[in-house]
């Protein structure tokens, strides 16, 4: 489940920062730090 949950969450990460066009944008309206969005999407990357 937590898998899942995470999976959801750099979706999610990466749908935000394409919507704003900005790393920092989506962290704040996502309460992240703008590191956290850019490990998920980097993560996202790999997969």
């Amino acid at each position: 489940m937590m898998d899942m949950e995470m999976n959801f969450q750099k979706y999610l990460s990466f749908v935000k920062t394409a919507e704003c066009r900005s790393f920092t944008k989506a962290a704040e309206l996502l309460n992240y730090s703008q590191a956290s969005i850019s490990r998920m999407i980097s993560d996202l990357e790999k997969e």
